[in-house]
């Protein structure tokens, strides 16, 4: 018979940023009810630390770190804090992000490196930091970043974050070809507007509303979308793809 590849991450540890909330809270979530044990961190661990209780509560462990992605002491702190608590990182997940929406001939130079510094640095040094611990230990493991449609198709009011995440895809395409040899994946998910608490905000404007037209599935996506997106391509169902963003769009890059 032929072997079905199963999507659960049992006996695995999967290290996730900007874990306190939206996206990156459904991942976590979605790890954990795969068996994962996970690490969260975030600029807010108060946050972090609600969502490992809820994961906790499936049975896995669940540890927490202060993060601030800005900051690479940080980004190593929380790499080695993963390692010395739960053993070792089977599986990072890139998650943090930061768009700032405006004319792009308006955006100043600290604006401009701080959504570089989030979306393009942050996870160019988490990723090596990973990679490097993975090499040592002979982990055959997986990095998953979370990108964004306007890396793909580009986007008015956000050229700084439509570059940072078209230059995120092409790294993941890079380390994936370079760590491939140790039998590391590196791969990417590309949401369109997802419902978090962030995007209903925006939401209230009508205008804004407007860019939902735009997605031929007529809705905006669901955080736990996403996720399973990311528990397929970190499991061994994903197992054979590598250097691949996968666009969790409904649509809205093929029109």
């Amino acid at each position: 018979m032929t072997k079905t590849l199963g999507f659960d991450l049992k006996g695995r540890v999967v290290a996730i940023t900007g874990a306190g909330r939206g996206i990156g809270k459904s991942i976590a979530e979605a790890c954990a009810n795969a068996g994962a044990d996970v690490f969260l961190g975030s600029r807010h661990p108060d946050e972090c630390e609600r969502v490992a209780a809820q994961c906790r509560s499936l049975g896995v462990k669940a540890g927490v770190a202060m993060l601030d992605v800005r900051d690479l002491t940080s980004i190593r702190a929380f790499v080695n804090g993963a390692i010395a608590e739960l053993g070792q990182i089977d599986v990072l997940v890139n998650n943090v992000g930061l768009t700032i929406v405006k004319p792009a001939v308006e955006l100043t130079e600290e604006e401009f490196d701080e959504v570089s510094a989030v979306n393009f640095k942050a996870p160019f040094f988490a990723s090596t930091l990973v990679a490097a611990s993975m090499i040592e230990r002979g982990i055959k493991g997986c990095i998953v970043n979370i990108s964004s449609q306007v890396g793909h198709v580009g986007g008015p009011l956000r050229a700084a974050y439509a570059g940072a995440k078209g230059g995120l895809n092409s790294l993941t395409r890079s380390f994936a070809a370079e760590w491939a040899a140790h039998g590391i994946r590196v791969v990417g998910v590309s949401p369109t507007f997802t419902r978090t608490e962030m995007m209903e905000k925006s939401a209230r404007n009508p205008e804004f509303r407007k860019n939902f037209e735009k997605i031929p599935l007529g809705r905006p996506g669901e955080p736990e979308e996403v996720a399973a997106a990311v528990v397929y391509l970190a499991s061994d169902a994903g197992r054979f793809v590598t250097g691949h963003t996968l666009l969790v769009d409904g649509g809205f890059t093929i029109v």
